[in-house]
């Protein structure tokens, strides 16, 4: 007698088979990851130049951030990834977006067989498929060659043979490039060693594993890239760009509306933005909560900030507070205690070249913030008045409270109070703002603020302000 399955059982049958949990089967690809993030990027009126790729990717952005936001890259790549992965999730991630380029660069985890057994011409099929799904949807797509690995680590010796197949799957990508007009870029042969002990490995100054480039080995591929990939971005769209762009987020120590911590979530959601500093709220520091980790070091690697942190308490063994990201050094930076009968406050003044940040994170209780805003507007008075001075932060009060009628006698609220930005993901109140001090510099003029529908990452959404001298 012979069992027939039907299409839905047996797919739950080899679910269930595998040992692949509910969720994992649900997001096999990931999407989780850049969701918030994709979201955010999808609302932005700017050339996309979009990196798709694994960890060789994602790590390029942590390695060299500045060569993401000089030039206005976005990264999306994912640890661990292999080409069927990337062709899940591009067309929501690239096509979705408004993708202008997608620069692929996908692969390495197929040779290293991360998901299993698969043959060179499947895995030249997947990034075939994306370069036609990207060319069909007017999406650029630039295809990069695989770099060198004579072994991959976390595979036994005769396992792989990524020095072997490496070279043979470049071949197959840079045919398929020719015949179809696509354009290749190669980075093996620069990072690519010669000699007979380590053939078609990787240069040793180029990498510490054998497998993920140092920095010298992404500049090495940068220079590569830049020859070909510069003319095609040069004929995108000028960048709406203007001179100065703040951002405010309480990120709750990274932890999403589902419960789970993702660092790197809340990274991709701010570099996303691009913003100049950002005033971050609710971050602890060395905690049991946090398991050992600074939670604003993490996010910073992840987007590629400078990182200032300005404790508010001794919590968990270590710290909770407050901190800025910043893509420049800040000049001098203080922190100023204030009251909060729940937990003690604490406001964090950076100063920058054309300006001071200051980022705060108010109390529950109406009384502690009005005795904020005294010790708020002394603090102003001791700065340069020369400069602009923004304040940002969740102030916990909402648009008609008599704290922030208070606060609107000496500070415009330049993000508004119209815009709900809490909770999330579904959000009827406005408690989070960026202001500016009525008594200092006026060098900088808003163009446009917003509130991102990032509704996963964190149980706030992000404030941005666009402003140009």
């Amino acid at each position: 007698m012979k069992l027939k399955l039907s299409v839905p059982i047996l797919i739950l049958f080899l679910s269930v088979a595998s040992g692949a949990s509910p969720a994992f089967a649900q997001d096999w690809q990931n999407r989780a990851f850049y969701e918030d993030a994709t979201s955010v990027l999808a609302q932005r009126d700017i050339p996309k130049v979009i990196f798709l790729g694994d960890s060789i990717t994602q790590l390029w952005i942590e390695t060299h951030p500045d060569f993401f936001f000089d030039n206005g890259f976005i990264s999306r790549g994912i640890s661990g990834q292999t080409s069927a992965h990337a062709l899940l999730r591009f067309r929501e991630e690239v096509v979705a977006t408004g993708g202008n380029v997608v620069v692929i660069l996908i692969g390495a985890n197929d040779i290293a067989r991360n998901a299993g057994p698969i043959s060179l011409e499947n895995i030249a099929g997947h990034i075939a498929s994306i370069c036609e799904i990207a060319k069909a949807n007017k999406v650029t797509p630039v295809l990069c060659s695989l770099i060198p690995a004579k072994t991959i680590y976390w595979r036994k010796p005769g396992e792989v043979f990524p020095d072997r197949d490496i070279p043979v799957l470049n071949a197959m990508l840079r045919d398929y490039a020719r015949k179809h007009r696509i354009e290749f870029v190669d980075l093996f042969t620069p990072l690519a060693d010669t000699t007979d002990e380590n053939l078609n490995g990787m240069l040793p100054p180029y990498t510490k594993d054998g497998v993920h480039p140092t920095l010298e080995g992404y500049k090495v591929m940068e220079a590569a890239l830049m020859k070909q990939l510069s003319p095609i971005v040069k004929k995108l769209p000028a960048k709406k760009d203007c001179d100065l762009r703040l951002m405010s987020y309480n990120v709750r120590n990274a932890i999403g509306m589902d419960r789970v911590t993702n660092y790197r979530r809340v990274a991709s959601v701010i570099a996303d933005l691009a913003p100049d500093v950002v005033a971050i709220q609710e971050v602890d520091s060395c905690t049991t909560r946090s398991k050992g980790f600074n939670a604003l070091q993490q996010i910073s690697k992840g987007a590629g900030f400078h990182w200032t942190f300005a404790p508010a308490i001794e919590f968990g063994g270590g710290k909770y507070g407050i901190g800025l990201l910043s893509r420049e050094t800040p000049l001098s930076v203080r922190s100023v205690a204030l009251p909060g009968r729940e937990e003690q406050r604490a406001l964090l003044i950076a100063e920058f070249g054309s300006y001071y940040y200051c980022c705060t994170h108010l109390s529950l209780t109406a009384e502690d913030r009005m005795a904020s805003l005294g010790i708020i507007l002394e603090e102003m008075t001791k700065l340069d008045s020369t400069k602009d001075i923004f304040i940002a932060g969740d102030f916990n009060a909402r648009p008609d409270s008599e704290f922030i009628a208070a606060m609107e006698e000496h500070f415009d609220f330049i993000s508004g109070t119209e815009t709900f930005t809490f909770p999330s993901d579904n959000p009827d109140r406005t408690i989070d703002y960026i202001a500016r001090y009525k008594a200092a510099g006026q060098a900088f003029k808003p163009r446009a603020c917003f509130v991102p529908e990032a509704v996963v990452a964190s149980d706030h959404r992000p404030v941005v302000c666009e402003l140009h001298k």
